[in-house]
């Protein structure tokens, strides 16, 4: 991913398929580069094969060289080409504001309050852990690394988050891919975190058996995402329909667009509502539970109060920003440059000119490990 454009130097343990820890340092003074002029452009199909070094220090133009990449005007990540979404200022920008909608939506920073505070409860020897999965930001791992200081926090993804000030001395962050494993975490976390993460795992049942295996004995694992498809007013799902028919919306066509190409790309697109039923299917974890919050794109309910009205505002803000990172995906799949511009453009004028009610879903779940 990216930051600031100033330097900085930082020791990093770059991945490989043996699944080796990668580590960065949290003590550095500022967030990684975002120097487009030492990034290469990538081919016009999104594909890359940068090898990655077994260890270097972090400056501008080995980031930019081995870690990330430009497609389309984007910036993306150099190492998974399932997840095809930016991984640039722009878009860290975009999960802060997505961050700060989903804390308002659940009341806290996470579902299931009673089981994560049992597990990360003080106690004597070993100090309680905690993984992020796909920390984005970092904004969820910081924030945890706040609440529980007790605690060792790390967040994980395929590039550095961007980091404004100082981190937590208890919190930290090291680059691996999810898809590769995480037999070097073999019973290490007491909490273990995956939000929004579905479009970049190929095979989620097996990245749920993975995270069994990096929690420690009645460790909980919480995932969460919020669904492609798209609800109605009445939150019931919409239809696919075609541009001058009754029901059809930009907003919709656009993320159906977009649900497609990750589905083609192999993501596990429909996890959100698969989740539960695998937690439930694999013998090592017990306690499962899950949470639906239906929220509105942009505040167009009736009788809303100031608070429903806000987390509604800046959902739409997120969707806007989030339907303007799709140039790259949907590019990739063979979407015709006028094309993408025109759904973007449509999209965007029916969020802000309230056109569409529209719900968005999110879903949580929850499990311990026996």
């Amino acid at each position: 991913m990216n930051g600031t454009d100033r330097p900085r130097r930082s020791t990093l343990r770059a991945p490989t398929r043996d699944g080796c820890v990668h580590i960065y340092s949290s003590s550095t003074e500022s967030s990684p580069p975002n120097c487009s002029d030492d990034i290469p452009e990538s081919s016009s199909d999104g594909r890359s094969g940068s090898p990655a070094p077994s260890l270097y220090s972090f400056s501008s133009s080995v980031d930019g060289q081995l870690m990330l990449r430009q497609v389309y005007g984007r910036i993306l990540n150099n190492a998974n080409d399932t997840y095809f979404l930016p991984a640039d200022t722009e878009e860290h920008r975009r999960l802060d504001l997505q961050h700060q909608v989903i804390t308002l939506a659940l009341g806290g920073l996470y579902p299931a309050p009673d089981l994560v505070r049992r597990a990360l409860r003080p106690r004597s020897g070993k100090a309680p852990a905690v993984l992020d999965v796909g920390t984005g930001s970092g904004s969820w791992a910081i924030d945890m690394a706040k609440q529980f200081p007790h605690c060792t926090v790390v967040g994980v993804d395929l590039v550095p988050p961007r980091v404004d000030g100082d981190l937590p001395p208890n919190c930290r962050f090291e680059i691996d891919d999810a898809n590769l494993g995480f037999s070097h975490y073999r019973e290490s976390f007491d909490l273990i975190h995956a939000r929004s993460i579905s479009s970049g795992i190929r095979d989620y049942p097996q990245f749920l058996d993975e995270l069994a295996q990096a929690l420690r004995r009645d460790g909980v694992v919480i995932v969460g995402d919020g669904d492609m498809q798209l609800f109605d007013e009445w939150q019931q799902p919409l239809a696919y329909a075609e541009e001058g028919t009754p029901g059809f919306s930009w907003t919709h066509r656009m993320f159906f667009a977009a649900y497609n190409a990750m589905k083609n790309r192999g993501g596990s697109i429909d996890s959100p509502s698969m989740c539960p039923t695998w937690l439930r299917a694999n013998d090592a974890y017990t306690d499962v539970g899950w949470h639906k919050v239906f929220i509105p794109i942009g505040p167009w309910r009736q009788n809303s109060n100031p608070r429903e009205r806000l987390i509604a505002e800046m959902l739409r803000e997120d969707c806007l920003r989030y339907i303007a990172g799709l140039t790259p995906l949907l590019l990739s799949e063979g979407y015709l440059p006028e094309s993408v511009e025109m759904m973007q453009r449509e999209a965007s004028a029916e969020l802000r000119e309230l056109r569409a009610r529209i719900y968005s879903r999110w879903t949580f779940a929850w499990a311990v490990k026996k």
